[in-house]
């Protein structure tokens, strides 16, 4: 069986000006870093993208796959992205969580099976998709969601069968805090700041 990873890298990065995903970090582009940490945990990379070709230039070994319900924000693209990767599954997470560890990752992928969407009970679980396992039998949830323009994650987790970890379980995982793990690097200051982060590790390194 496949396993595959989807990397959310569209939106109108209206908060932060200019696309997020090819801001420079560390010695590469956001996408690239977080491309180059997870794709060994996975077998096939997708790139969730506004327009096919946005990110080509770069040679990722990754499909990208075109949103086509731009206007339902991330539960859109995931709707896209389900229609087209192989396999039953896939780890969705966004190009603006870089300090995400891939352990955690691997352990929910571990306990997705048999379940339609599988995350930790992280604060924002009912949010916004930051760290979910979405299996295809979520399509025609998520259709309906769109369709009563109610695209919320937490409308779509709803109707599924949803399985959520106690984020106890983490630190088992990853020397790496919840709060860091969940960092979003969605504005300048926040990118500012995570530079500032990885060139401090990297130093003391």
């Amino acid at each position: 069986m496949t396993k595959n990873l989807v990397i959310l890298c569209g939106g109108d990065s209206s908060r932060m000006g200019t696309l997020k995903a090819l801001l420079p970090f560390e010695d590469k582009t956001m996408v690239e870093y977080v491309y180059d940490k997870f794709s060994p945990h996975f077998d096939k990379v997708y790139l969730s993208v506004n327009e096919r070709g946005d990110f080509a230039h770069l040679g990722l070994d990754a499909q990208e796959i075109p949103d086509i319900y731009r206007n339902a924000g991330p539960i859109g693209a995931i709707m896209s992205s389900l229609t087209m990767i192989s396999g039953d599954r896939a780890f969705f997470m966004s190009v603006e969580t870089p300090f995400m560890d891939p352990a955690i990752a691997d352990y929910l992928y571990e306990q997705s099976y048999n379940y339609d969407i599988c995350s930790y009970k992280f604060p924002n679980s009912f949010g916004e998709p930051v760290c979910h396992v979405y299996n295809k039998r979520c399509i025609g949830a998520i259709a309906k969601c769109i369709w009563n323009k109610n695209v919320t994650n937490s409308a779509l987790m709803y109707k599924c069968y949803t399985n959520l970890i106690d984020t106890d379980i983490i630190p088992s995982l990853s020397p790496i805090s919840e709060e860091q793990q969940l960092y979003k690097v969605n504005n300048r200051d926040s990118y500012y700041y995570a530079l500032f982060s990885i060139l401090k590790h990297n130093f003391v390194c």
